[in-house]
């Protein structure tokens, strides 16, 4: 079989975003391994978003747009967007192979698609992949980035085909992956782009909880801190990294928020237990 061959949706969340969306869109649309389905979710956009996207719908008939109401922004609701977007799919009754997580102001390149399908036809094991947005992996493993990712289906069903409603919910998949025996990777040479600055909408509020919440190790928190605030090369300022820091050390503050929730121990274990080994995989490198 080509790697041409599989079938993947592409899941598309907006909110107002009248400047990016049609670039975005487009550049899915035009890829060289055309998308069997767009499901894009629209949360309440007061713009003219969505008078574009039914214009886009008009050339592509194979765009599926969700109108959300309008609730304000919040971050938190992209999970449940997704969320939306993942239940109608599966209600669907259709097969995919693959789904690509995209946003309103990503714009792909060409092959991009086409290359990653590609990676995932030599290895089985490959669950998550994703190009490379140009920033610093802020991390000491090299994760796939949020948008611009693609899951396998057959390990994403594994799962419940949808995400946890909570904080970290997106490297949640990506640590789930490992702890089931995926691998994940993202390909550095594969370059796409945000249109928009990275950080703008959620000034990176759900850094610290969700650090907290999927158990990070205290010392690798500190150190991806330190490395934000020395190297200026994640895009995540000095004042935003020292409020992940405070957020993960004082979870006091979320106790009544209804997002925030613990990961199940053994997940949270496996990850402390990675980050360990990281850490001390880069301290004998010194």
């Amino acid at each position: 079989m080509s790697y041409k061959s599989p079938r993947y949706w592409a899941l598309v969340t907006v909110k107002n975003g009248e400047m990016t969306i049609v670039e975005s869109l487009e550049s899915i649309m035009r890829q060289s391994v055309e998308p069997s389905l767009v499901c894009v979710v629209n949360d309440g956009s007061t713009d003219s978003t969505s008078n574009l996207l039914f214009k886009l719908k008009d050339s592509y008939q194979n765009i599926h747009i969700i109108t959300l109401e309008d609730k304000g922004y919040d971050s938190r609701r992209i999970v449940h967007n997704w969320n939306i977007a993942c239940d109608y799919v599966k209600k669907s009754g259709k097969e995919y192979d693959y789904l690509l997580i995209s946003s309103d102001d990503v714009v792909l390149p060409k092959e991009y698609v086409e290359r990653l399908i590609q990676e995932m036809s030599i290895d089985p094991k490959l669950a998550v992949v994703s190009g490379n947005r140009g920033l610093a992996q802020s991390d000491f493993i090299s994760l796939p980035e949020g948008a611009g990712r693609l899951i396998r289906v057959s390990f994403f069903s594994q799962i419940g085909y949808r995400h946890p409603p909570y904080y970290g919910y997106e490297p949640w998949i990506l640590y789930k992956a490992l702890q089931m025996g995926y691998r994940i990777r993202k390909l550095a040479d594969l370059k796409y782009e945000h249109k928009r600055t990275f950080g703008v909408g959620h000034q990176f509020i759900e850094y610290g909880p969700a650090m907290r919440c999927l158990g990070y190790h205290p010392i690798f928190v500190l150190a991806r801190v330190v490395r934000n605030i020395l190297t200026n090369k994640t895009g995540i300022s000095k004042s935003a990294s020292l409020r992940m820091l405070f957020d993960y050390l004082f979870e006091g503050k979320w106790k009544d928020d209804p997002y925030f929730q613990y990961f199940d121990p053994e997940l949270r274990e496996f990850i402390r237990n990675l980050q360990k080994q990281r850490l001390f995989r880069k301290l004998t490198m010194i």
